[in-house]
């Protein structure tokens, strides 16, 4: 009988030990200390949002991976980078399957309380993309009755809804249908076909998707008052997101972040050191 109950609270043992170490992370308790202990960090990146993160001749670029680099630089780690979809991309975080989500993500209240997020790294206006040479659409009176494209979860999508929402008020039909798209880049190949008649980005996205497909996106309007961009990490992982603002702050300091910004945007952005509303992590 003892034989048999020492046999159970073995395999119970055992059971709680394989539990914790399917945990990732978080089961460490401290994710910076576990990330400095394993000499490695693992990020998640969606690579669908220039000039952000994107590919280019099969390599991770962009404004947000060149900082990503010089952080991981600074930390004395190895960077483990993983290309992933946006679409569950923040529930892995929370699953400890990454330590870090280093992608754009729009700061927003109901996900303040559930994430650790970073200083912000760039700031953006929604643009509403038509294809080049549409001449139907010329402004915001032009979209009642028009398709538009948004990827699933953004905060493209929340300021569409909203736009839909007032110009129904107003008067207008609204539009024929908001269409939901797992990744930027279906989205744009959508408008590109003719299967929608706008599309929604940030504002620092157009150029590059200019020069990436020229005449085929055009400007038609932005909407919403501006948007922080941020990384996040696991609400335990305050330790870790303190230690990459950390080194943002060296970065802003040192003027790298402003020549990060000409490089990738043209133009200089000012992101505020107060960013987080009451009630985040």
């Amino acid at each position: 009988m003892k034989h048999m109950q020492r046999r159970k609270m073995t395999k119970g043992l055992l059971a709680c030990a394989t539990a914790l170490a399917l945990c990732g992370p978080v089961a460490a308790g401290s994710v910076l200390e576990a990330v400095t202990a394993n000499g490695k960090i693992t990020v998640a990146t969606e690579v669908a949002y220039p000039p952000m993160e994107f590919l280019k001749d099969g390599k991770v670029v962009g404004y947000g991976k060149d900082i990503l680099d010089l952080i991981v630089a600074d930390m004395g780690v190895e960077l483990e980078q993983l290309q992933l979809p946006w679409d569950g991309i923040l529930a892995g975080v929370l699953a400890g399957k990454y330590d870090l989500v280093a992608t754009s993500v729009a700061i927003k209240e109901d996900r303040v309380d559930k994430y650790a997020f970073t200083r912000p790294l760039a700031v953006a206006e929604t643009m509403l993309v038509k294809r080049h040479g549409d001449n139907g659409l010329a402004g915001l009176g032009d979209v009642n009755g028009k398709i538009i494209g948004v990827e699933i979860g953004s905060s493209q999508a929340q300021e569409v809804e909203a736009l839909d929402a007032e110009l129904k008020a107003t008067g207008g039909s609204g539009f024929a249908s908001i269409s939901g798209f797992k990744s930027t880049d279906d989205m744009r190949l959508a408008l590109a076909g003719g299967q929608i008649d706008i599309g929604t980005i940030p504002s620092f996205s157009l150029a590059t998707m200019q020069e990436q497909r020229p005449d085929t996106f055009a400007q038609l309007a932005n909407i919403g008052s501006g948007t922080l961009f941020a990384w996040v990490a696991h609400p335990n992982g305050a330790d870790l997101r303190d230690r990459i603002n950390e080194s943002l702050a060296k970065l802003e300091q040192n003027g790298t972040l402003k020549e990060l910004q000409m490089k990738w945007f043209g133009f200089e952005m000012d992101l505020p050191e107060d960013y987080l509303p009451e009630g985040a992590l």
